[in-house]
């Protein structure tokens, strides 16, 4: 980082607040980036102290990856201030534009959204200049062997069949699924997380497919038992309605997708103590917003004891 680059970022760090919430944004980066080089975006958010933050967001990351994330805060009289610098890579030849960061504050009733400022950066290619792409592979041999004809066409059948199998099995299971009632969502939900082969995936490293999993079970819950739209809906979206909805522990479930979205959308691997304890935190939600059954009604044996009870 430049002389000049340290002087501006220090002026942001030190600018005051002026009675609204407000963020910055300042891109550390060479003079020539390639695929896979890593550059800091710093992200300056001051807020009213005392306010719930839930951030950084990005709906969609395109051509670029969040590798890293420091968070620094300073907390003052009046407001207080938070540093995040992202280690930020691209994987795409270009001029591309940074993700747009969203943060939620929460104060009170007030809610307000801040988003980062745009920004671009140059990424160039690793291959040498006049290399505009990997050399094409050499046409394939000829030579007199049926089974190259044969071999593909049992091939085509066996896949034809199957697929019609696939499509009278779908069709079956759609029919029998419009028969048999719907699980409640909390029976649903605990199904579905006794079902997932989580321990499989997390000692073999897949730790994206975990959370996907365990992201889709958590948003299908949240639609069926509150019922507001969460199955297709962004992070940001889901928070929102929540927020809207007054859903319980929803500081807990916002960790939680933060957390999530990282693992999902970036290179950022988690310990292994944090992933084997992200499925309790699913079932624990599912558990604690399950309403309570009604207690059962105590039974009176004969006409006599419940006139004996009411007298009594």
């Amino acid at each position: 980082m430049t002389q000049a680059a340290t002087t501006l970022l220090t002026l942001l760090l030190a600018a005051p607040l002026a009675g609204r919430p407000s963020i910055s944004t300042h891109v550390s980066a060479g003079p020539r980036l390639t695929v896979g080089d890593r550059f800091d975006v710093t992200l300056v958010l001051q807020n009213t102290t005392g306010a719930l933050v839930t951030g950084p967001l990005a709906d969609s990351t395109g051509a670029f990856v969040v590798a890293g994330e420091k968070r620094n805060a300073v907390r003052r009289a009046e407001h207080s201030q938070v540093t995040y610098r992202l280690s930020v890579a691209g994987f795409r030849p270009g001029t591309h534009r940074l993700p747009v960061f969203t943060f939620l504050l929460t104060a009170g009733q007030r809610t307000d959204t801040l988003r980062s400022d745009p920004a671009s950066v140059t990424i160039a290619s690793v291959l040498p200049g006049k290399m505009s792409d990997v050399n094409a592979l050499k046409p394939a041999e000829r030579f007199p062997n049926y089974l190259l004809w044969i071999i593909p066409g049992a091939l085509a059948v066996l896949a034809a069949l199957a697929w019609l199998g696939r499509r009278l099995y779908r069709r079956l299971r759609e029919n029998l699924e419009r028969v048999a009632a719907p699980l409640p969502p909390w029976d649903e939900a605990l199904r579905s997380l006794d079902g997932m082969p989580w321990r499989e995936w997390v000692e073999a490293g897949q730790y994206k497919r975990y959370y996907y999993a365990l992201s889709e079970i958590l948003k299908r819950y949240i639609e069926r038992r509150f019922e507001f739209q969460a199955a297709e809906q962004t992070t940001t979206e889901v928070l929102a309605a929540m927020r809207l909805h007054r859903t319980p522990m929803r500081d807990d479930i916002a960790r939680f997708f933060l957390r999530s979205d990282l693992v999902k959308y970036s290179k950022v691997i988690p310990p292994e103590e944090e992933a084997r304890a992200a499925i309790d935190q699913v079932r624990e939600f599912v558990t604690k917003t399950r309403p309570a059954e009604p207690a059962p009604a105590e039974p009176v044996t004969d006409a006599g004891d419940a006139r004996r009870a009411e007298g009594a």
